[in-house]
C-alpha cells in the first residue's frame, strides 16, 4: 500500500448517503421477508396484490433509492444532433444499459 493511501476509500463516486439509503431499504425489504420461513407464504409476501408491504417498501424506499444514484451526477442535458440539447432522465440510463449488445 501507497503511503498515505487509505484502505477503506472507495473510488466510486457515490456519496455514502446514497449506498445508505439503498441498504436502508434492502433491509426492510429483507426484514419483510424474514417475517416467515415458510416458502409458500414468502411466495404471498412477495405479491404485492396480496401483500401490499411489499409493494410500499419498493415504491416508497428501494426505487427512489435507485433513482437517486441514477440521477447521481447525470447532467441535465444531453446533446442531440438533430434537435440540439434534450433533457436527461434517469430512465434513459435504464435503456441505454438493457439494450441487446451493449
Amino acid at each position: 500500500m501507497k503511503k498515505g493511501s487509505s484502505s477503506n476509500h472507495c473510488p466510486c463516486p457515490l456519496s455514502l448517503g446514497l449506498l445508505r439509503s439503498v441498504s436502508r431499504a434492502v433491509d426492510l425489504i429483507m426484514a419483510h421477508f424474514g417475517s416467515s420461513r415458510d416458502p409458500e407464504e414468502k411466495m404471498r409476501l412477495g405479491n404485492s396484490s396480496r401483500s401490499p408491504t411489499i409493494a410500499g417498501l419498493v415504491l416508497e424506499h428501494l426505487c427512489p433509492a435507485i433513482q437517486n444514484i441514477l440521477e447521481d451526477g447525470l447532467r441535465d442535458h444531453k446533446l442531440d444532433l438533430i434537435i440540439g440539447q434534450r433533457r436527461n432522465h434517469s430512465w434513459s440510463v435504464v435503456e441505454i444499459s438493457t439494450r441487446i449488445g451493449n
